[in-house]
Formats: structure tokens, C-alpha cells, sequence
């Protein structure tokens, strides 16, 4: 295909599109407008436009794009291929039914028709041109295309039709050159009309200036551009607390989704009654953030205080409604929390353990009181090899893990479990250590998640997840494509960062054993193999987002099954760093060699009385030397260094190969040579399958 057309005029003007809809959920927005930037670059090159920039923009209303086009379409040339003419031809030289079809879903006649030679066969081909064509006028075939292709996690259909999207749309907003692009979505047509704020400014303005639209809906209380929603929402929350001398808790997920609710931002702060600081910072910071989107303060001595900051969705005129709304709402919030907290502590933690009988983990694998014990039952068997001073203390951890779960703030504040655990284990008089990990058995909440620092909260941990993993895959219940509705991959990779940080020296094969023991599995050999399985992809994803090079992940990934992970990491690095060696490149290649043709079976051991030419004599002394001094390295953890051993066996292969001829007629020839080259195999793949190993 070769572009077209002279492009020298092609003057670059701004493009404006903007979807009004209903409210569209916060979680949705920030992936939407980066689709609908990367869709725009997709769609724009389809159909042949230049465009210099895109800019995407997002409030809860409205999906905003701007970007600068030049104002032709680039022309182009294409070839086209159409059946062989045996078929597009009958005997007497006249078109077929075939050629006819041909011509027509082209738009082309039949003497436009020529003929190609091909392979072993000649066909009909034609050339067609496509002028260029003004963007405003293929504007309006595109802009639908773009938008019909966001997608949504949830969407609505709304009215007869069938159309979709996350919220109905109300209007669209298409504007080039400061004209309008006429189409329809959805039943909605298109015009050169947007709308203000929902309640300060509800009428349509016609938008005559594409290059003031921002600063245009700012001044109907709309601001569009998210990242100056968000640096007004942080500025102002920060300044409101300096006010009264304390500190915003920042927190980077609350202040997006906060950005994505509101179009004009003011922060108001409002205060509660002291009286509820009695209550435990966790569950004061939750009540405001997670059921209100507050944000929480805190003292000069770090200590949460009475005051909160709220973000409203109006002029600032409104600072005071919107602050006694925001007390009224958070003083019942926090009644409930205290009502519920002081409940609480009227049962002890080790009082609720039977009260777990009664609560299903799942209708397959009993209650919450089967989990625990068998929690405690692999936390035992971690502990006896890790921290077997601690077994007793990781018992009470363990059996405690889920007693909380029948809490009345838990049922509540579902977000809590774990930690009200570890708050009233704490002023029941536990342990430090039992208290914290109780908090920290649902670590690492995320893959970038921190990680359990107690012994005892890392054991507990790991043990949750792992009988989390056996229990699903025992039943049946396994992540397929992008469904996962248990978190099992979250919770596996959960697992693969603990032992790799932890440098835990148990294999993910003896645990998944271990952790599907108490389970009543028909096919216990297969569920063992498919796990081991899962948990060895995850280790792939793991270091694939370190920065490893597939084809060096690829060269160690077995080992991950039945070796501690921290020490297959090491093979990893070893590779990794045998990659900058200026001879890495020609052993490989001499490897390959030995790998194309070692034998796939069992072989007898070499023998060398058989031995004819020297070059094998020189080669089987080069291995058993080899051989030693990679055993004694790789036992002591120098993978580098055996990797350097077994390079030493270059040129002995290659001359070897260059000289031997390998299958003689003799029988007991060829199998000892054979035998000879299967022993470096084997030798090679104590440390990595090489083989799969990039050569450049």
C-alpha cells in the first residue's frame, strides 16, 4: 500500500470531542480516558490523519478529547487481490459470477481488472486509489467509531435500543476547526453545545472557540482537567490543616477517586466529638475514608485528630452547608462504630472460636473453624522449619486468625477484618507478636503490596493463602481467562514474594503438598501438579516485572517447582550475568550442538575402553574435571562461577564435533558417544536448560 498526496497544506487544527453522560462511577474513569487517548491514536492512523497531540480529560459528567489534526486525509494507493482467473473467467474469456462480486464490493469495473502471476497461479488483481479527503468530512464517520469503542467494567442500555455504554449520554459535544462534525451514537446527534456544572450552571453554551474550552467550563464551575482538580483538592485540604496545625494523611487512592467525583472542588473542614478518639485510629480512619471519602488528620505527634477534611462539589459560598452535612453524616457513622466496638469488647477473641462453627467458608470446605485448624496445622510445619521457637505462639495466631470475622465492627466494616483482631488482641493481653500478625495475615494486600515483617504474621500469612489455593483448586474453583473471583492469582503471587523476600528454604511444591494433606482430594496427584503449575506462572510474572529477560526466566523457571525460590532467582542473576561474558554467546552455540542431539531416553554409562580418537578421550576428561568443581559450586550456591566451569567445555565440543562422527556403524561406538554427550547435557542442566537460551 503506498501513501498518497500532497500533504504540504496540511494545516493542523484542534479537534473537540466531548460525551455529556450521567454520573459515571469514579473507578471507571482514569482507565477510561487512557483508552480513549490510545483508541484515538489507533483509529486516527486507520484512517490515514496526522495529528501532532491528544489530550484526554475526565469529570464524572463528561469524557473530553483534544487533539491537533491536520486538515486533509493522506490519499493512498492499494493493490488488491481477487480470485485465481480460472475462476473469475469462464472458457470464452467472460467475467463470473465471482469476478462480478469481486468488482462490486470494490467499487470497480471489470476493466479495471489486470492479471498477476502468483506462487503457481495467476489471479486477478486491480489498483485503486483513494483521494485525499478533508478530516472534518471523515471526522464524522470516525468520531463513532471512537467512541463506541470504550468499554466499560459494567455498562447500562438504557431506552428501545441496544446501545451501551457506562452511564446514558445525555449530549455529544464535535467540534474541528471550530465547526461542527455532525453524527449520531446511540440516538444521540452531535452538536457544538456543552453543559456547565449540573446545579451552578445549568444551561448549554454553544462553544464558538475550541481553544477556550477549558478555560470556558471552568468558568461554569466545570473544572475538566483532572489534574488540576486534583492538585486544588490536595492544596486546599493541606491548607485547611496547616490552619489548625496538623498534617494531612495523604493517601493516593482516596485522592484519585475523590478527583473523579466532583467537577468543581472545595475542601471544608468539619470536626466530630472527641469523645469518639476512644476509639481505635484504624477504625476512625476507615469510618471517614472508606464509607464517607474523607480525609483524615492527624497531630504534631502523629495521633489522629477530631477534624476531617470533605470535598464538595460546589462554589465555595457553599463551605458551610456542605460542612454541616458532613458532620450530621459522620456523628452517626461514628455512633454506630462505637456501639459495635463497645459490644466487642464484651466477648473475648478466644469466646468467638466456637461461634466460627457456624460461619461458612464455603458449602465444599465446611466452616471458618475447619480453616483455622487447618491453618494451624501448616503454620505448624512452616514454623517447625523457619521459627520453631515461636510454634507455640504460632498456634494461638493461627486458631485466633479468623475470630474476629464474627465481630460486630468486622460485619460492619468488612475492611477491618484482621485488624480489629489485632486491636483487641492487644488489649486482651497477647503478645506483641501474636497481635501484629493477625493484622498481618492478609498481607501483601496488592502485588505491590508490603509484605508481613513478623515471623509470626509471615507464617500465618503464607498458611492462609496456601490453604486458600488448595481449598479453590481441590473443588474445582480455578481462575479462568480474566475471571477470578477468589483473588487466587493475587493471593498466589502473595506467596511467591514472601518465600522470595523471606528467602524462606521451602520449595512451593513440598508447601502445596503439605497445605492439600487435610483435604479430602479424589485426584490429589493432578490438583498437586496443576497448582504447582499456577504458582510457578506467577513466579514468571514476578520476575518478568523485575526486568529479566524472558528467554533467561525461561532457562530456570523448573527449578521454581521443587527448590527454595530465593535460590532459582540466584540461577537467574548467574544467567543474567554469564550474558555479558564475550564468550557466553559461542558456548551457547556449542551446547545447542550437544542438545540437538543428546539422546531423550536412558542411556548406559560411558565407557572408555570404547574410546577411539583422542578428541573424545580429551572431551571425557574436560567432564568429569567439569563435573567436580560444578557439583562442589553448585552446592554453595556459586552459580556464576559453575556456569564459567561449564564453559571451560567449549572447545572441547566443537572440536569433538568437528572431528567425531557420532553415529559410526558400530553400535557400541556410536551409544558410548552417545552416552558421552548425554552426561553434558545432564551436567548443563544442573544449573539451566541452556537450550532455550537467545543467541544474537
Amino acid at each position: 500500500m503506498q501513501q498518497t498526496g500532497d500533504i504540504g497544506d496540511n494545516r493542523y487544527h484542534t479537534l473537540l470531542l466531548e460525551i455529556g453522560t450521567e454520573e459515571i462511577p469514579a473507578r471507571f474513569l482514569l482507565d477510561t480516558i487512557n483508552k480513549l487517548k490510545k483508541n484515538a491514536e489507533g483509529i486516527f492512523s486507520e484512517y490515514r490523519l496526522s495529528f501532532s497531540s491528544i489530550k484526554t480529560y475526565a469529570t464524572p459528567r463528561r469524557l473530553s478529547l483534544i487533539a491537533e489534526i491536520g486538515s486533509l486525509q493522506r490519499g493512498v494507493e492499494r493493490e488488491i487481490w481477487g480470485p485465481p482467473v480460472s475462476v473469475a473467467f469462464d472458457k470464452k474469456g467472460g467475467p463470473t459470477k465471482a469476478a462480478e462480486a469481486f468488482v462490486k464490493a470494490h467499487g470497480i469495473s471489470i476493466d479495471d481488472l489486470g492479471k498477476k502471476d502468483k506462487g503457481k497461479g495467476t489471479y486477478i488483481v486491480s489498483n485503486i486509489k483513494e483521494e485525499a479527503r478533508q478530516t472534518i468530512d471523515v471526522l464524522a464517520g470516525l468520531l463513532p467509531k471512537l467512541v463506541l469503542s470504550l468499554n466499560f467494567p459494567k455498562s447500562m442500555r438504557w431506552g428501545d435500543g441496544n446501545f451501551r455504554f457506562a452511564r446514558p449520554i445525555h449530549w455529544i459535544l464535535a467540534t474541528y476547526n471550530n465547526s461542527k462534525v455532525a453524527f449520531e451514537v446511540g440516538g444521540i446527534e452531535s452538536s457544538d453545545k456543552t453543559r456547565g456544572h449540573r446545579f451552578l450552571s445549568t444551561a448549554s453554551f454553544r462553544v464558538r472557540d475550541c481553544k477556550t474550552y477549558i478555560d470556558f467550563l471552568r468558568n461554569n464551575f466545570v473544572i475538566v482537567d483532572h489534574l488540576e482538580r486534583k492538585r486544588i483538592i490536595l492544596e486546599g485540604a493541606k491548607r485547611l490543616a496547616s490552619s489548625i496545625n496538623a498534617s494531612l494523611m495523604e493517601d493516593d487512592a482516596l485522592l484519585e477517586e475523590v478527583t473523579f467525583l466532583v467537577e468543581y472542588p472545595v475542601a471544608v473542614m468539619g470536626t466530630f466529638s472527641k469523645s469518639y478518639l476512644s476509639l481505635p485510629e484504624e477504625l476512625l480512619i476507615t469510618v471517614m475514608k472508606d464509607h464517607q471519602r474523607y480525609f483524615a488528620l492527624k497531630d504534631t505527634r502523629g495521633e489522629v485528630t477530631n477534624h476531617f477534611i470533605v470535598i464538595g462539589n460546589t462554589r465555595p459560598s457553599n463551605a458551610e452547608t456542605i460542612k454541616k452535612g458532613a458532620e450530621r453524616v459522620i456523628r452517626a457513622r461514628l455512633e454506630d462504630a462505637r456501639f459495635y466496638y463497645e459490644e466487642d469488647r464484651k466477648v473475648p477473641l478466644n469466646e468467638r472460636i466456637e461461634g466460627l462453627k457456624r460461619i461458612i467458608y464455603h458449602d465444599k470446605l465446611g466452616s471458618l473453624y475447619d480453616k483455622c485448624h487447618r491453618i494451624a496445622r501448616l503454620s505448624d510445619f512452616i514454623a517447625d522449619r523457619r521459627c520453631p521457637e515461636k510454634k507455640g505462639e504460632m498456634q494461638i495466631a493461627a486458631i485466633l486468625s479468623k475470630a474476629d470475622i464474627g465481630s460486630g465492627v468486622v460485619r460492619e466494616f468488612p475492611e477491618l477484618q484482621g485488624i480489629m483482631g489485632s486491636h483487641y488482641a492487644q488489649v486482651e493481653g497477647y503478645t506483641a507478636e501474636v497481635s501484629k500478625a493477625l493484622a498481618e495475615q492478609y498481607l501483601p494486600a496488592h502485588s505491590k503490596g508490603r509484605l508481613p515483617e513478623s515471623d509470626i504474621g509471615t507464617v500465618l500469612s503464607l498458611s492462609d493463602k496456601l490453604d486458600n489455593l488448595a481449598s479453590f483448586f481441590m473443588i474445582g474453583l480455578t481462575p479462568t481467562g480474566t475471571e477470578d473471583p477468589f483473588a487466587l492469582r493475587r493471593q498466589a503471587q502473595g506467596v511467591v514474594s514472601i518465600l522470595l523476600e523471606r528467602r524462606y528454604s521451602i520449595d512451593i511444591y513440598t508447601l502445596l503438598s503439605r497445605a492439600l494433606q487435610p483435604l479430602d482430594a479424589d485426584n490429589r496427584q493432578g490438583i498437586l501438579d496443576n497448582l504447582t503449575e499456577f504458582l510457578k506462572q506467577r513466579v514468571e510474572h514476578l520476575f518478568m516485572l523485575s526486568g529479566y529477560s524472558p528467554d533467561s526466566i525461561s532457562s530456570i523457571l523448573d527449578f521454581a517447582k521443587k527448590e527454595p525460590l530465593h535460590i532459582t532467582k540466584e540461577r537467574l542473576d548467574a544467567i543474567e550475568e554469564s550474558k555479558g561474558d564475550a564468550n557466553f554467546e559461542s558456548f551457547l552455540l556449542a551446547i545447542k550442538r550437544v542438545n540437538n542431539i543428546s539422546p531423550r531416553d536412558r542411556v548406559p554409562p560411558v565407557n572408555p575402553e570404547l574410546f577411539v580418537q583422542e578428541e573424545e578421550h580429551i572431551l571425557h576428561r574436560g567432564v568429569e574435571a567439569a563435573a567436580l568443581g560444578i557439583y562442589e559450586l553448585i552446592n554453595e550456591g556459586r552459580y556464576y562461577e559453575a556456569i564459567m566451569v561449564l564453559m571451560t567445555l567449549k572447545d572441547p565440543i566443537n572440536t569433538f564435533f568437528d572431528k567425531v562422527f557420532v553415529m559410526d556403524k558400530d553400535e557400541g561406538i556410536r551409544q558410548n558417544r552417545l552416552s558421552l554427550i548425554k552426561d553434558i547435557h545432564l551436567l548443563a542442566k544442573q544449573i539451566a536448560d541452556f537450550g532455550g537460551l537467545i543467541t544474537h
